[in-house]
C-alpha cells in the first residue's frame, strides 16, 4: 500500500524558505574569486558548508520542457558512463515501447545555490547496485553557476540561454555555449498538448538516482537523490511532434538523431529537496520517498545554504596577500 503525502504546503514552504536570493548572489560573486584558491580547497569549503546544510531547495518554474531524441551511437553513449551504470532502453510515457534516448530538460529555476535558465542533457541508465533507473548528466548549459562534482562550482557557460513562453502557448528555446558555439534553437506551441501518464520507475525512482558522466564525476560514481511529491511527475503534457520545430541543433550531432521523437511539458511548478554536495539520501522505493517527504515537511527552521565559510576564507586570503604585498613594498623602500 502506497503511503500518503500528509501536508504538501508545509513541504513547499520549506523548499521556498531554503532559497535565499542574497546567498545566491553572494555565491555567484565569491565564485568569481575561486581562482585565488586551489580547486581542492574551494571544494572542501563547499563540502564543509554542506555538512551544516544537508538539504538544498530548488523550484522548477511552470512549463519546464523535456525533449527526447533517439540515440544513434550506442557505443559512444556507453563510453560516457561510469562503471556503475548500464545504458538501457526505457519508456518515457507509461505503456509504450522502450527505446534508447538522449533527453534534454529545459527550464527556468531558482535554488539555494543558483538562479537562472538551464538546459540539462541526460542518458538513461540502470544503476547496477540498486536496480533503479538513473538519469546521467552528460552536459549542462546555463546562464548561472553550475555545480559539477569534478569542479565544485563552475562558471556559467552560456550567456545566451533563453527559455520562455507566450500567452498564445508558444515556446521559445535558444541556448548557445559560449566557448564552442554549440547551439539549439526550438520553437513550438503547446496548446494541442494533452495530459498523459508518465513511466513512474523513470520519473520517480530515477530522480532518486542521479549521477554524472565520467568526465564530471570526479572518480565518484555514487548517485544523489531529490525528494519530491511523486504526483508532480505523475503526468505531463504530451506535445505533438508536428507542433515543435527545430531550427538549429548542433549539441550532439554524433550521438543522437537530429529529429525529435518525444516532447513533454510540466505546466506547473515542481518543488524539490536535493542532497547538498557530498551528502546522500538513500531512497529504496516510493514509500521511502514519501516518508522522507513527510519528515522534511515537518522540519522547523531548516538552515539554508550560507556562503560564510567561503567569505571568511577569501577575506583571509586577501588579507594575507595584502600583508605580503605591503611587506614587499616596505622592503623595497628600505633597500633604496
Amino acid at each position: 500500500m502506497t503511503k500518503k503525502i500528509l501536508d504538501d504546503e508545509k513541504f513547499i514552504r520549506n523548499v521556498e524558505d531554503l532559497i535565499d536570493p542574497k546567498e545566491v548572489s553572494f555565491l555567484y560573486f565569491y565564485s568569481t574569486f575561486k581562482r585565488l584558491l586551489p580547486r581542492s580547497l574551494f571544494k572542501k569549503l563547499l563540502n564543509k558548508t554542506s555538512k551544516k546544510t544537508p538539504y538544498m531547495g530548488f523550484v522548477i518554474e511552470p512549463y519546464s520542457l523535456f525533449l527526447f531524441f533517439k540515440l544513434k551511437n550506442i557505443k559512444k553513449a556507453k563510453s560516457l558512463l561510469p562503471e556503475r551504470y548500464e545504458l538501457i532502453k526505457t519508456q518515457i510515457f507509461a505503456d509504450e515501447e522502450p527505446e534508447y534516448y538522449l533527453g534534454m530538460g529545459i527550464f527556468n529555476t531558482r535554488a539555494s545555490t543558483f538562479w537562472g535558465s538551464r538546459l540539462e542533457s541526460y542518458l538513461i541508465t540502470k544503476d547496477k547496485e540498486t536496480g533503479h533507473k538513473s538519469w546521467i548528466f552528460i552536459d549542462i548549459l546555463s546562464n548561472t553557476i553550475i555545480a559539477i562534482p569534478s569542479l565544485g562550482v563552475a562558471d556559467r557557460n552560456s550567456k545566451n540561454a533563453i527559455y520562455t513562453t507566450s500567452s498564445k502557448g508558444d515556446i521559445i528555446v535558444d541556448f548557445k555555449e559560449d566557448a564552442t558555439e554549440r547551439q539549439i534553437i526550438v520553437n513550438g506551441n503547446i496548446t494541442n498538448a494533452k495530459m498523459r501518464s508518465l513511466d513512474q520507475p523513470l520519473w520517480v525512482l530515477g530522480n532518486t538516482s542521479i549521477a554524472h558522466k565520467k568526465e564530471f564525476s570526479d572518480n565518484d560514481d555514487d548517485p544523489f537523490a531529490v525528494i519530491f511529491d511523486p504526483a508532480e511527475v505523475d503526468k505531463a503534457l504530451d506535445v505533438p511532434i508536428e507542433d515543435m520545430h527545430i531550427k538549429v541543433n548542433t549539441l550532439f550531432p554524433d550521438l543522437a538523431e537530429p529529429e525529435l521523437i518525444k516532447v513533454l511539458c510540466f505546466p506547473f511548478a515542481q518543488h524539490y529537496i536535493a542532497d547538498s554536495p557530498g551528502r546522500r539520501t538513500y531512497i529504496k522505493d516510493v514509500n521511502d520517498m514519501i516518508e522522507n517527504y513527510n519528515k522534511i515537511a515537518e522540519m522547523k527552521e531548516m538552515e539554508t545554504f550560507s556562503t560564510n565559510n567561503i567569505k571568511v576564507m577569501l577575506l583571509m586570503g586577501i588579507s594575507l596577500f595584502m600583508v605580503i604585498f605591503v611587506s614587499l613594498i616596505i622592503l623595497l623602500i628600505i633597500n633604496l
